[in-house]
């Protein structure tokens, strides 16, 4: 029988409707990363010979990360990208960086590390900040003594973030989800209204009501 945390984690992680952000997360990086990279080595072109240099560096390091997080090697993922966040934390490529050794911590189970490097990426995208910030309330969640206080504050904040029908929802489930944990009835409340009146149009608005109703 498993135990009352894992049912827990287990309730509030995403659904497999959520499997675009959530359990392909890595691909939507992936992309994002690949393409800070390009225009990075872009701009590089105007620039002298030893910043070239140096983002060719940047370039290659984040290719090995990026091969090991999509073969499942997160170890060494993570070893890659805290090189490359000890090099260039202070750059594009650098900030991409601590969101993938988030991930990468919290595949590996590590969830307080996770935790620090999820909190230390700095986007404002309206979906990879999104996916990362509720990654984030996924870890507080799944660390050994949860915080669904700070969990449903972080998935509030996707919800915010990501400002649509797609995603929004999804992670104000989760915020109630997080709120009901903590017996406060009254916010989780708050959050499954949003979605039925604020989200009307969303496909987890038609299914929204007995998660009402278990608060009221």
């Amino acid at each position: 029988m498993a135990t009352k945390h894992n049912q827990t984690a287990e309730e509030i992680q995403p659904s497999k409707s959520e499997q675009f952000i959530q359990n392909n997360g890595k691909t939507v990086l992936c992309v994002l990363a690949g393409v800070i990279v390009v225009l990075a080595a872009a701009v590089g072109m105007n620039k002298c010979s030893e910043s070239r240099n140096e983002e060719a560096a940047k370039s290659e390091a984040l290719y090995q990360a990026q091969f090991d997080f999509e073969a499942g090697n997160y170890a060494a993922a993570l070893e890659n990208f805290e090189s490359v966040i000890s090099e260039y934390g202070s750059t594009k490529s650098g900030n991409i960086a601590k969101a993938y050794a988030g991930l990468c911590q919290k595949q590996l189970g590590n969830f307080e590390e996770a935790i620090n490097n999820l909190k230390d990426f700095d986007g404002c995208d309206a979906v990879i900040s999104p996916a990362i910030l509720s990654a984030l309330g996924d870890c507080y969640v799944e660390k050994e003594n949860p915080d669904y206080s700070a969990a449903a504050k972080a998935f509030e904040k996707a919800a915010s973030a990501a400002n649509s029908a797609q995603f929004s929802p999804l992670y104000l489930r989760k915020a109630g989800l997080a709120y009901e944990k903590l017996g406060d009835n009254a916010k989780a409340l708050k959050a499954y209204e949003t979605i039925k009146n604020v989200w009307a149009d969303s496909d987890l608005a038609n299914s929204i009501d007995k998660y009402i109703v278990r608060v009221k």
